[in-house]
């Protein structure tokens, strides 16, 4: 009990300006309720709502107004600095406000004092915060709509290079390299959105009416929001002070994200390998074996596959700091911060490594043109061939079951049989046969209405590719960063 009480003297002491006792144990104690990686992160954020803060309180004539407009023009030049790379941070201030204050009161003196007015710091914390959080919404958005760009780019690029696809790790149907990277801009298309939803969120102010009933005193939550550019204010002060869905929220997407970077540098090294040498890496992304010269390492593709394991434990943090807490403010939700800190600093290192990386990728379209012609593909086309004939499907799919083995047994292509060797399986077969099997990787069905098409896959692409880059283009217009009044 002793050691608990000493500890609350210190913290308080702390707390009241100042510390006592010995400095790494007053410095050890000021890292638990603010460590200096969130201070530094949510300084310009701190100083947005604090300039902010002090014009209402000129605007409400809670203080004089001319000294509301001293000080919040003290405070823009304090963000300007900031912005600058200076450091305003002093080791023996108790936080960012104190720092703040001790600015300002080498030109105001006392009146530095109300930065403090109508204010608490956990409110603080939860508008600052938000703010912080808008803002990476905001950047790390137009990062993933730069990666659909160059994902759209390589699409058009690749247009006419065929990929094998593999069920359960064998061959099927072949289809183009294009249509991998608008798999993945699609992916990342619903990652957009859901971050898009996030910041939908983030528009609402968490300041509540509890400063004003505790003081007596009414301040003007609306113009503090108008002034930091939030459309609704969160009217519930429970919620206001401890809501922190947007945080989980965001824990959430980048998971889901990372996930989607994962699964596309696991393919890529996948076919880097030299058992498939489908795709090779150029400078500068070429690291060479220190035990074996000529062996190249995919270090990069490596890190894209694995650093999302430290987004998922962040997401788990996350959620197992906030369970089972009480709808009453405590010293928890603070600890959410650290981990969406992480998580901003690793997505948007991972989209950015992919943005530089994937355009110095070069395929081998020789060695995928070999392996997207298996005995499966022309198989299939040779079903469908015979179904067009009139072969009931059923009796088509043995037919062309027992071709497959026979081309299997004799390590020989479909396309290099015979025209006796296809009439042994079907006397439908007949030599359009070969040009339907060597046209299906060229061509494919589909539906419009009841008439079926055939369209040049080449050309189709570029119409999706073309579509793709509408929506992209449209969803960059919707990133403009809000309008700041202060």
């Amino acid at each position: 009990m002793r050691q608990e009480q000493e500890f609350r003297d210190e913290r308080a002491k702390a707390r009241n300006g100042g510390f006592a006792g010995d400095p790494l144990q007053s410095a050890n104690v000021r890292r638990l309720w603010q460590n200096p990686r969130i201070e530094a992160m949510l300084l310009p954020f701190t100083l947005q709502s604090t300039q902010a803060h002090l014009r209402m309180l000129g605007d409400c004539s809670l203080i004089d107004p001319d000294i509301a407009t001293g000080l919040a023009s003290a405070v823009g030049d304090l963000r300007k600095r900031v912005h600058e790379g200076e450091n305003i941070l002093d080791r023996n201030d108790e936080d960012v406000l104190s720092a703040v204050e001790r600015h300002l009161s080498e030109t105001f003196g006392v009146n530095a004092g109300a930065v403090r007015l109508f204010s608490t710091p956990r409110e603080q914390l939860s508008v600052d915060t938000r703010l912080w959080m808008r803002d990476t919404a905001l950047s790390t958005a137009a990062s993933i709509a730069q990666l659909r760009l160059t994902l759209l780019n390589l699409a058009d690029q690749h247009a006419e290079i065929h990929l094998p696809t593999y069920v359960h790790l064998k061959k099927a149907r072949s289809i183009m390299v294009a249509d991998f990277w608008l798999t993945y801009e699609l992916r990342f298309a619903r990652d957009f959105q859901r971050l898009e939803d996030i910041r939908k969120k983030l528009d609402t102010l968490p300041l509540s009416e509890n400063v004003q009933l505790s003081s007596g005193k009414v301040i003007d939550r609306q113009r503090i929001g108008q002034y930091l550019g939030f459309y609704t204010i969160l009217e519930n002060g429970l919620d206001a002070a401890t809501d922190r869905d947007y945080l989980m929220e965001f824990a959430a997407f980048a998971s889901i994200l990372s996930v989607h970077i994962s699964q596309l540098s696991s393919d890529l090294m996948t076919w880097s390998t030299q058992e498939f040498g489908f795709v090779r890496q150029t400078q500068p992304f070429q690291f060479y074996d220190q035990e074996v010269s000529q062996k190249r390492n995919q270090e990069v593709l490596a890190v894209l596959r694995t650093r999302p394991a430290a987004v998922f434990g962040d997401l788990q943090a996350t959620l197992s700091a906030m369970k089972g807490l009480s709808i009453n403010y405590s010293q928890d939700f603070e600890e959410c911060v650290p981990a969406a800190i992480d998580i901003s600093d690793n997505i948007n290192f991972l989209i950015d490594l992919l943005i530089a990386y994937l355009p110095n990728l070069e395929f081998d379209v020789e060695n995928l043109k070999d392996a997207s012609n298996p005995v499966i593909v022309s198989g299939e086309s040779a079903i469908q061939f015979l179904v067009d004939r009139g072969v009931d499907r059923k009796k088509a799919e043995k037919a062309v079951q027992e071709l497959v083995e026979y081309c299997k047994q004799r390590h020989k292509s479909p396309s290099d049989m015979t025209l006796n060797e296809w009439t042994r399986f079907s006397l439908a077969f007949d030599s359009d046969i070969y040009d339907a099997i060597a046209n299906s990787e060229m061509e494919q069905s589909t539906s419009h209405g009841n008439e079926w098409l055939t369209l040049d896959i080449a050309r189709k692409i570029k119409e999706r590719v073309q579509s793709a880059r509408l929506h992209v283009e449209d969803d960059m217009t919707s990133l403009s960063a809000p309008d700041l009044h202060i």
